[in-house]
């Protein structure tokens, strides 16, 4: 074995001894848990923390409350909207499901409804019918907080269509009055009259 291998093999062995050795470095590990070590807290509970006067925590907006504002108004009912037509110029596919789904909503299966919104959806997403139609079922599902999400989008998709940037306007005043919004049911009205 001439010098050039033993050198060769040396260097090879010294940097596997190397890499396999415990490692001189330290990991560092920031510990956040703040509650106590022998404290058993059940999975999604909320475990109160000590405030520290030199941390100030501030939401960065307003909450919304999407409870009723008035104690006889029960979340159950639902307020009254105009019967939703559907516009027989879009995709065929799209129209066969709404009208699938509305035989399903006046049938009261608002979850089969639902589900063939959806599909019609991920045929036209550029559709602000669909998107009306959604909105129209999650309100009735009392699904307040995505009714009203889908209602702003289709608002968004329905630029240069003022008749469903109206329908949808109206649709999101429901929404926000059913949650108990007032102020926002009335801006949504008067979006919907400009």
């Amino acid at each position: 074995m001439n010098l050039y291998q033993s050198l060769s093999i040396t260097a090879v062995l010294t940097l596997l001894v190397g890499c396999a050795g415990p490692s001189p470095y330290l990991t560092p590990v920031e510990e956040r848990d703040v509650s106590p070590r022998n404290a058993k807290v059940a999975p999604g509970a909320v475990v109160p923390v000590e405030p520290r006067g030199d941390v100030n925590v501030a939401p960065i907006y307003d909450v919304p409350n999407f409870a009723p504002t008035q104690p006889s108004q029960q979340p159950a009912q639902i307020a009254p909207s105009e019967p939703l037509a559907i516009d027989e110029s879009s995709n065929s596919a799209t129209v066969s499901l709404l009208a699938e789904a509305k035989q399903a909503a006046d049938r009261g299966d608002l979850a089969a409804a639902e589900s063939q919104v959806e599909r019609a959806l991920r045929i036209s997403p550029r559709d602000p019918q669909v998107y009306l139609h959604l909105a129209s079922i999650k309100r009735r599902q009392l699904n307040l907080i995505q009714a009203e999400q889908v209602a702003l989008r289709g608002v968004a998709v329905a630029t240069g269509l003022p008749d469903y940037q109206r329908k949808l306007w109206r649709e999101l005043a429901l929404i926000r009055e059913q949650a108990g919004d007032a102020a926002g049911a009335a801006a949504a009205r008067a979006e919907a009259t400009r």
